[in-house]
């Protein structure tokens, strides 16, 4: 190397910003070739693209970022001695320039002719000695990585050469001299299933690697077991093959398990087909639950008057009715209570589901009980109230519901209603471009079905003009989650409502629903939602 550095033919890659400090180490490498690259990044880009003996790298300042790249450039260039040029006197950074890569480090003032092209010889051959070390451990650990598998080697023609101690463990011998002497021909001795070998020498001769080759073996004692062979091809120069080498795994207990796995499979099959023919039975059950809750809804809306044409009628109504399963726990009645007078009854039970339904089988079944109370709706909530808790304090789990219950007269507008904690409903005055909240005369909220044994239920009255439209719901239809956690709030439903008020009953429940379901971050409803409207339309002659 000190030889060469006397000739044209040497390559030294200076690292260096410094053209003063660059023609300098020129002239004291002569006539080597010293090609200056100004940064680290470009110093790489050189030694990619050509042959160097060596790398001078000229730090300005002994600091932690200098460190940085010195270690950048002996891990990036990794095969290329680096020699680092810095501040003279500064055994620190001297040391840790070196634990950083640097085979060599010079102090700029130590600069000569002698001193670079002994340190650049000393540099290389401490280099070419460590990568002879690396590439004979890299050798040396290439077959022993795990010397807890067994690991083999052997003729083509199923000769062992050589056997670890683990692999005669796996096979039932005492020592890799028993296995190798007991088996002599590995087709016959070895191998559970006739042509085993010669599927595996044909696989090898194909691939000149495998992997996982999965085979039954006998053991010395006769017993069979499960293993995975890896192996490759080990040839000369000349692409001669010399032996096949590998590594040997016992997978008896992970085939046992599969087989396990397979039965329970099997055995999970079955029952999955029994599962399947139970929920398809379920599915038909709840259809038909859902069918009968469907019947329990008004099939028709009463008129006013009663011999009025529908389309004449004082009041209108319509509804929309989404169960979030396939029952819900959700309900609505419409029902004249005289000539001229309706009742409109809206209750959600907790939950939603089989057990929310049956409650409003239970509460619908009651409301009939209660028609001579319809005219009061005060009275009408308390007795359903009572009734209520006195048939589920027994059940040891109460279930909140909560309802709303108004008689509206067609021929003055007055509205008489009581609310037992449910959503107040909202009155679109279109005349006066408003919507409102339908509250309690009181100003106190009262308390939901089904919780005290006597709670009070007081009646408000509210009055209704022509064109106003009252609107009853279900919380479900605000209880819906938008995007970063948002809900959509009672005050974002009445700012909806009131951009739909000159819309028809029923196309304005179905532009809100599509509006809520855009808002929501699943573009649905995770709660059963029903929307009752009434229209008073006000009484209109009758034509002769």
């Amino acid at each position: 190397m000190e030889h060469e550095l006397q000739s044209a033919r040497a390559k030294i890659l200076l690292i260096n910003s410094d053209e003063t400090l660059s023609r300098r180490i020129e002239e004291l490498l002569k006539p080597a070739v010293v090609v200056v690259a100004p940064t680290v990044d470009a110093g790489l880009v050189l030694a990619a693209a050509d042959q160097f003996h060596a790398a001078l790298f000229e730090v300005p300042q002994a600091n932690a970022a200098a460190l940085f790249q010195i270690t950048f450039l002996t891990t990036k260039s990794a095969r290329l001695p680096v020699l680092v040029i810095g501040p003279d006197d500064d055994e620190n950074f001297l040391a840790e320039a070196i634990y950083s890569g640097a085979q060599e480090y010079l102090g700029r003032g130590e600069l000569t002719a002698r001193t670079l092209h002994h340190a650049i010889y000393c540099a290389a051959a401490r280099q070419e000695e460590r990568i002879a070390l690396i590439a004979e451990k890299e050798n040396y650990y290439g077959i022993f990585d795990h010397l807890v598998e067994g690991i083999f080697r052997t003729t083509v023609d199923g000769h062992y050469l050589l056997a670890n101690v683990a692999l005669a463990r796996i096979y039932g011998y005492s020592s890799p001299v028993e296995l190798m002497a007991n088996i002599k021909d590995i087709a016959s001795k070895l191998y559970v299933e006739a042509g085993r070998r010669e599927e595996f020498v044909r696989l090898m001769q194909e691939n000149d690697t495998l992997s996982g080759f999965e085979s039954k073996i006998f053991r010395k004692d006769g017993s069979i077991i499960w293993i995975a062979e890896n192996c490759r091809a080990v040839r000369d120069a000349q692409g001669k093959l010399l032996y096949y080498e590998g590594t040997v795994e016992d997978i008896t207990e992970r085939k046992h398990t599969e087989e396990q796995i397979r039965r329970a499979t099997s055995e999970l099959s079955r029952s999955r087909e029994e599962l399947r023919a139970k929920n398809s039975l379920m599915e038909e059950n709840l259809r038909t639950a859902r069918e009968i809750q469907l019947t329990l809804l008004p099939q028709q809306y009463p008129v006013f008057p009663p011999n009025a044409p529908p389309e004449q009628s004082a009041f209108q109504f319509a509804h929309r009715y989404h169960p979030a399963e396939s029952v819900s726990g959700d309900f609505f009645s419409v029902s004249a209570i005289s000539n001229s007078e309706v009742g409109v009854f809206i209750c959600d039970v907790t939950g939603h589901g089989i057990r929310a339904a049956l409650v409003t089988a239970m509460i619908r079944a009651l409301t009939e009980e209660l028609k001579p109370l319809a005219r009061e709706p005060g009275e009408f909530l308390r007795k359903l109230n009572y009734d209520l808790y006195s048939i589920l304090k027994n059940t040891g789990t109460p279930m909140l519901t909560t309802a709303f219950y108004l008689v509206a007269d067609c021929r003055t507008g007055l509205v008489r209603f009581a609310n037992a904690g449910h959503p107040k409903p909202l009155v679109v005055r279109r005349s006066l471009d408003q919507v409102e909240p339908l509250a309690n005369s009181c100003g106190r909220g009262q308390p939901a079905l089904g919780l005290f044994e006597q709670p009070p239920y007081e009646t408000s009255t509210a009055t209704l003009s022509p064109g106003d439209f009252l609107m009853l719901f279900t919380d479900g239809i605000y209880e819906v989650q938008g995007q970063n956690e948002e809900l959509y709030s009672q005050q974002r439903l009445m700012l909806d409502v009131k951009n739909l008020l000159a819309r028809p009953p029923g196309i304005l429940f179905d532009e809100l629903i599509q509006s809520i379901r855009t808002f929501a971050v699943n573009g649905e409803f995770d709660d059963d939602v029903c929307l009752v409207g009434m229209e008073f339309l006000g009484m209109k002659p009758m034509k002769s």
